[in-house]
């Protein structure tokens, strides 16, 4: 049975089945993580001639997305971003590895996480989410490397144009995480 806490698409294929299997291993690993979603999409807005590009992830439905922004009130959550390009190291009928560059992006309330007013100790989480992506999970499909880390809310929202950003969203009680790296797909033979 799906877990409604880490929506994976239906018969995901290639980078999918890596993000499924990390979306599933960090709800089940991190006890304050309320929603682990996939990858998403950036959808433009455009509110009095200025465009706005916002980070969505797909519902499962029809066209219907909702947003992964920090003012979303759908409690802590993590959610993909992939770059492009993709990658490939192809032997036609042998191996295929397909690589591209992501970010895993956190956005919390420490006084859920803590269940604490005052408690601010990101690192204690930070040093969570490291041994959880370290792992705390099985992943079969493929295999991540992370090289940076971001903590400032332009920095972890960046690519998309948010009021909240501009805002100090950031502040307490709120935080927020960007893992950046590269995700590795390794399939026996790709046709």
């Amino acid at each position: 049975m799906a877990n409604p806490k880490a929506p994976v698409i239906d018969n995901p294929q290639l980078i999918d089945i890596v993000l499924g299997e990390m979306q599933t291993g960090l709800v089940s690993n991190l006890g304050w993580l309320d929603m682990a979603f996939g990858r998403a999409q950036r959808l433009v807005k455009t509110i009095e001639t200025k465009k706005y590009f916002t980070p969505n992830v797909y519902t499962g439905k029809g066209n219907e997305y909702i947003g992964v922004a920090p003012d979303s009130k759908i409690g802590n959550f993590s959610f993909f971003w992939l770059d492009d390009p993709q990658t490939m190291n192809w032997l036609p009928g042998q191996q295929g590895d397909i690589k591209t560059n992501f970010s895993l992006i956190f956005w919390f309330d420490l006084r859920r996480v803590y269940n604490e007013a005052n408690n601010r100790n990101t690192e204690l989480l930070k040093a969570n989410i490291l041994r959880t992506l370290n792992g705390g999970f099985p992943m079969r499909s493929g295999r991540i490397k992370i090289n940076r880390i971001y903590e400032q809310a332009e920095n972890i929202y960046r690519g998309f144009t948010l009021d909240e950003v501009d805002n100090q969203f950031l502040m307490h009680p709120f935080a927020g995480f960007r893992f950046e790296g590269e995700l590795t797909i390794i399939e026996p033979c790709l046709i």
